[in-house]
């Protein structure tokens, strides 16, 4: 179909998904950032109360755009937010409450030239990996060269993504896996063995995940403090994924980590301080930490930030927020590739676009 706009689904893209062509895509996206010849927003979220308790309606939405690839992507979700505590902790969560237990993200992908989307792509599966990926560029960086004992802290999708993208750029010999809940991280286990080989068991409690581990992540919905620096072994590499936000102030990481870091390293500088997002904001205003020592990771990627120096460095990655510019990079990869297998389901293009009246 001429001008036909490609929907993608997540079973489409992870048919053409590989770890290492996202890892290659963001790599050069960052180094277009840094270069100045990258737009990206960060997410914004705006959320509507709900009549239950500690659930609201939230929109996100965030953009980006590489001037050499000829695409702006757009990522927008509709999702209903609990925040009701798990076990006592404050616990942020996704709830699939559309029809049949189902979430909606959909990334937009639009032609700079032509005006038109050219793709409309379920975001599930990339959005998980994005992040995943992300972080695996900071690991192969800064972690240890020879670092293939994995501390992991969490068991649901973004915990496995980061199993699999760490096991790309590190050799992983040993992974330990804590998270709350007992029989969901053995499933996890269980997979890892089956599906990746990897030598992998179930502990009981974040320090036996965390001690000794050369490479630590965190990737969990808690919204206090579950890494304490004091556990972390010379060497170690530290990953954190928790976001906050102005409404919802979380951590994963405490004022001893920052201590300790002889590196660290954010996503974005810029939005940490913009939404004083609790795990840098507080070590600095602790006077542990400060501004001046935090670069941002397409400075680190570009070789502009100051990289592992001794064998015995900490170094911190804090992936604090998601960019539009990790969509830009990665769906038009998506897009090329599914165009090139033949998959997806085409709507006619002039459905998306309109006349206007003089």
């Amino acid at each position: 179909m001429k001008n036909a706009v490609l929907m993608l689904n997540n079973d489409d893209v992870e048919q053409v998904f590989s770890v290492q062509a996202c890892l290659d895509a963001l790599e050069q996206a960052y180094i277009a950032q840094a270069n100045g010849s990258a737009v990206t927003r960060p997410r914004t979220q705006t959320y509507v109360p709900l009549d239950e308790q500690g659930v609201h309606y939230c929109l996100k939405s965030m953009e980006g755009a590489l001037e050499a690839s000829g695409y702006m992507a757009l990522r927008i979700t509709s999702d209903i937010i609990s925040e009701l505590p798990v076990n006592g902790v404050p616990r942020r969560e996704k709830l699939p409450r559309g029809p049949g237990g189902t979430y909606c993200g959909l990334i937009f992908l639009f032609s700079l030239k032509e005006l038109a989307p050219v793709a409309i792509i379920h975001d599930g599966y990339i959005q998980v990996h994005r992040v995943a990926c992300t972080s695996a560029l900071s690991a192969r960086l800064l972690a240890l060269p020879d670092a293939g004992d994995l501390g992991l802290l969490g068991s649901a999708g973004q915990a496995w993504a980061h199993l699999v993208a760490m096991n790309v750029v590190r050799k992983l010999r040993r992974v330990r896996v804590f998270s709350p809940n007992a029989e969901r991280r053995d499933i996890f286990v269980q997979r890892a063995r089956r599906e990746l080989g990897l030598d992998v068991t179930s502990v009981d409690s974040p320090y036996a995940a965390v001690d000794g581990a050369e490479i630590v992540v965190a990737a969990t919905n808690t919204s206090h403090s579950i890494i304490d620096g004091a556990w972390l072994a010379p060497g170690a590499h530290v990953i954190s994924i928790v976001s906050g936000d102005q409404k919802t102030p979380r951590r994963e990481l405490d004022n001893e980590t920052m201590r300790r870091a002889s590196i660290v390293i954010a996503h974005s500088k810029q939005v940490a301080r913009s939404l004083n997002q609790r795990d840098l904001s507080e070590p600095i205003a602790a006077g542990v930490l400060s501004w001046d020592r935090v670069f941002d990771l397409s400075e680190l990627v570009a070789g502009r930030a100051p990289g592992r120096t001794s064998s015995k460095d900490i170094t911190v990655f804090k992936n604090n927020v998601g960019l539009g510019l990790q969509f830009a990079a990665v769906a038009p990869m998506i897009y090329g590739l599914a165009r090139k297998a033949g998959i997806g389901r085409e709507l006619p293009g002039e459905w998306f676009l309109e006349r206007m009246k003089p």
